[in-house]
């Protein structure tokens, strides 16, 4: 009896730890002083672009600045603000903000960074490291999810 009760245990368990690890797979974020990086993601690529997106919690009284990004699988990272200049084009921007006890968001259709001369395309579930730096909080390197190009794709 106590040989089947330990089956069934393990039978168990098996699918409930499969269960959490998927669960926090898919809500991953990264902790520098008091500014919480949640779930830098971007789109697998065809091409040698991409657009990485996240959100920046600040729970410090004092507001930071992500200033630069980098990453080892692109020749070129660039900071790209919400206002569009003349012809629809994004511009460039020297830094973005993150007040006290708020958010920055980077997100699809507004602020993000860029990504140029991807040394590969981006494949669905692959991930990188990009380093992030802040004016107060100083450097980080987080892990960049690629999503599949079907979160794209409206539900119905």
């Amino acid at each position: 009896m106590i040989g089947l009760l330990k089956i069934c245990i393990r039978v168990l368990a098996l699918p409930a730890a499969l269960v959490l690890f998927a669960g926090s797979a898919s809500a991953h974020s990264h902790k520098l002083k008091r500014l919480e990086i949640v779930h830098p993601w971007c789109i697998e690529t065809e091409t040698t672009t991409a657009a990485v997106y996240m959100t920046v919690k600040n729970s410090a009284r004092q507001g930071d600045r992500l200033l630069r990004a980098s990453t080892t699988i692109a020749d070129k990272t660039e900071l790209h603000a919400l206002e569009a200049v003349s012809g629809g084009a994004q511009k460039n921007a020297t830094s973005f903000g993150a007040k006290g006890g708020g958010e920055l968001i980077l997100r699809r259709g507004g602020s993000h960074i860029l990504l140029t001369g991807l040394k590969k395309p981006l494949g669905a579930y692959d991930s990188f490291v990009m380093t992030l730096v802040f004016e107060r909080a100083g450097s980080v390197e987080v892990e960049v999810q690629v999503e599949e190009a079907s979160v794209l794709t409206p539900k119905h």
